[in-house]
């Protein structure tokens, strides 16, 4: 018998597939090399003898970390050019861009928590203000 650990899959449809896949993810981009290069690849790389010292890695961390985010469907070669894939600019645009305004607005985060905690600010005021920080409006 499953316990309820055991049969949740995240609302994918699979229980390990999508997971994995979101740990691989996860893992490659934490590492600083291949968060670079993905960045870069927004733009498109050249594949040329010299491109891994315009990104300031070594030839070896380069072409490993570039292979990796490959295999993981995040950039293709097109030509002579390595790019985002679809898959890899949902990726940049829906998460970490996202991400990074998140993170820049974490203080007034902190703020809508001091509010939650307060009796002082309704549920609607503050998922105004909430919604207004995520979405950049004043």
């Amino acid at each position: 018998m499953e316990s309820k650990d055991d049969s949740y899959d995240g609302g994918f449809g699979t229980k390990d597939e999508p997971m994995r896949r979101i740990i691989d993810l996860l893992s490659i981009m934490s590492k600083p090399d291949a968060f670079k290069i993905f960045i870069v690849a927004r733009d498109g790389i050249k594949s040329q003898i010299n491109t891994h010292l315009e990104i300031g890695l070594s030839k070896k961390q380069y072409y490993s970390r570039l292979q990796q985010l490959v295999k993981l469907g995040l950039v293709a070669k097109d030509e002579n050019v390595y790019r985002h894939t679809i898959f890899g600019k949902i990726i940049y645009s829906d998460y970490l861009r996202k991400l990074g305004t998140d993170i820049t607005n974490s203080k007034y985060m902190e703020m809508i928590d001091e509010m939650q905690r307060s009796s002082r600010f309704s549920k609607e005021e503050i998922d105004l203000i909430s919604s207004k920080i995520r979405s950049g409006s004043d």
